[in-house]
């Protein structure tokens, strides 16, 4: 049976996603979520505790369940007697946000940022807070799917390929997801930068990422062999375990035949490749 096979179930979640949850009270839905695909960690008898992937990921179950995109439907339509997909229209909960809902975080290499309305500039180690809507119209971008890499882009070891290509912040609970899809929705390219984990990986693809950066062989072994890989990281992300096993990429299969996770933080100094990526079917 399905999880989402009824509306109370969907608004449930619905709701979550669209707020950026990071705590959510036990129901029905939520109990289910958590013994069937270990999403969430309970606190105390009655709450569950979500991160950022797990919201992604339960965004991602819905969609794929049901066809229905909870950050791209709007509450109205929830609220009728039937989901009539062919009727969607796209972010009306947009219009209902508070303005800096509607804020995405942006940082360059080299400082110097092109957005819609001109040329920007952020001192090192800072980055820029804009309209979402300032990034429309660019050929590219990098999503980065955490913050701490935001204020240190200097110090990695970007391959030649991304130099100056600006980076865009995935989001966070004062940054949300639905700004960050407005924001792509006008961007031609996606180049993701996530942890080398199953739900990185995840991510990238359901992103629809034309590209990933992702660590070399050697710094791989490096992170490795000094033990500041994740391997209970690795063992947490089954949903996305079980969802990458029939993508053909073999990089992804070999992260999974070797139980990797390395975060985006243990790869700070060390060298970055770029790798391009086929639509899948």
């Amino acid at each position: 049976m399905s999880i989402f096979d009824n509306i109370r179930a969907i608004k449930t979640v619905v709701v979550a996603i669209r707020q950026d949850s990071l705590k959510v009270k036990i129901n029905a839905t939520w109990s289910l979520l958590n013994t069937t695909y270990s999403i969430g960690k309970r606190q105390g008898a009655g709450y569950l505790t979500l991160t950022n992937a797990e919201l992604h990921t339960v965004r991602m179950m819905l969609k794929q369940e049901t066809g229905i995109d909870a950050l791209l439907v709007s509450m109205e339509e929830l609220e009728g007697d039937r989901l009539t997909m062919a009727q969607k229209t796209r972010n009306e909960k947009l219009a209902r946000l508070q303005p800096g809902h509607l804020i995405v975080m942006v940082a360059s290499l080299s400082g110097q940022i092109q957005l819609a309305s001109g040329e920007y500039t952020h001192p090192v180690g800072g980055t820029l807070s804009v309209p979402a809507q300032e990034l429309h119209g660019l050929d590219t971008v990098i999503l980065v799917e955490n913050q701490a890499v935001m204020f240190a882009v200097s110090e990695y070891h970007w391959p030649s390929e991304v130099m100056h290509v600006p980076m865009l912040f995935r989001g966070s609970p004062q940054i949300t997801p639905a700004a960050v899809t407005r924001a792509l929705s006008g961007v031609k390219n996606v180049i993701s930068f996530p942890d080398f984990d199953p739900q990185g990986w995840m991510n990238t693809l359901t992103t629809k990422a034309q590209g990933i950066l992702i660590p070399s062989e050697n710094t791989i072994a490096k992170i490795v062999a000094s033990d500041r890989d994740k391997p209970k990281d690795y063992e947490r992300q089954d949903v996305a375990r079980e969802w990458l096993k029939h993508v053909a990429i073999p990089t992804v299969q070999d992260m999974l035949s070797r139980k990797l996770a390395l975060s985006q933080e243990s790869m700070a100094g060390m060298e970055l490749e770029y790798l391009p990526i086929k639509p899948l079917p």
